[in-house]
């Protein structure tokens, strides 16, 4: 564990670079950026059932597919990577938290139609158009949305939504309905989780001794294997993990 430990409070000590362009970096100068951060998100999904170290290599893992799907020639702002980058890292540990908290479930349907319009959301942020944002995931039909955004966008977004009818019209719903139950359940799970608010900046919390040896007291042997050669670098092939297509 002495070699996991140095090598992670490298990584935690490692320059917080602000990422617009993530092909200009190093995958692994991205993942030291970002790391803090992962850590604290993963605090809010961490249950008795849900190990806080899995959910660690699950922020990793989506930072790594919002490297792997961001398009700089799509972007319309500085900070669109950095957008792409939370939805996914937060999709990731979120679908993982259904999968393995028992202590709050959800049927199955409703799991896939939340992780839909998570999606959906991501597409939606990602072109940063300022207009018609809420409309676009609330209807079905936001014919002012489409027009400010490209096609590629659009074709996304109707996919997905098409997906989340076939849903809804399963559990005899209609997609905005879907959507304000999907929007229910989740500010229900907010209040489940009820997240703590943090004075201090997330660098000051991740530097602490006690927060830090916390976590690395508690890893997993596969899990910091696993942590480890994401940060250096390795690709997810390389450390047995399927990408999503």
């Amino acid at each position: 564990m002495g070699t996991v430990s140095k090598i992670l409070r490298e990584g935690l000590a490692g320059p917080i670079i602000e990422i617009t362009d993530p092909s200009k970096h190093e995958d692994m100068d991205i993942l030291k950026s970002y790391f803090r951060e992962i850590l604290l998100i993963a605090r809010n999904y961490s249950r008795p059932t849900v190990d806080y170290e899995d959910l660690v290599v699950e922020g990793l893992i989506g930072l790594l597919d919002a490297i792997r799907r961001f398009d700089p020639e799509k972007a319309t702002g500085p900070k669109a990577f950095r957008q792409l980058a939370i939805v996914r890292i937060k999709s990731h540990m979120f679908e993982f938290f259904l999968d393995n908290n028992t202590q709050y479930t959800v049927p199955n349907y409703m799991a896939r139609a939340m992780s839909l319009i998570d999606q959906i959301r991501g597409q939606i942020n990602h072109v940063e158009v300022g207009v018609h944002t809420d409309g676009a995931l609330l209807s079905f039909e936001c014919p002012e949305f489409e027009q400010v955004v490209p096609n590629s966008v659009t074709n996304k977004v109707r996919s997905l939504k098409e997906r989340v009818q076939n849903l809804a019209s399963n559990s005899k719903r209609s997609y905005e309905e879907m959507v304000e139950l999907v929007l229910e359940v989740e500010e229900n799970i907010k209040s489940y989780e009820q997240e703590e608010e943090f004075e201090v900046s997330p660098e000051q919390i991740t530097e602490g001794r006690e927060f830090l040896d916390k976590f690395l007291g508690n890893l997993k042997p596969d899990a910091a294997d696993m942590i480890v050669n994401l940060l250096q670098g390795h690709t997810l092939a390389e450390v047995g993990v399927k990408k999503d297509p």
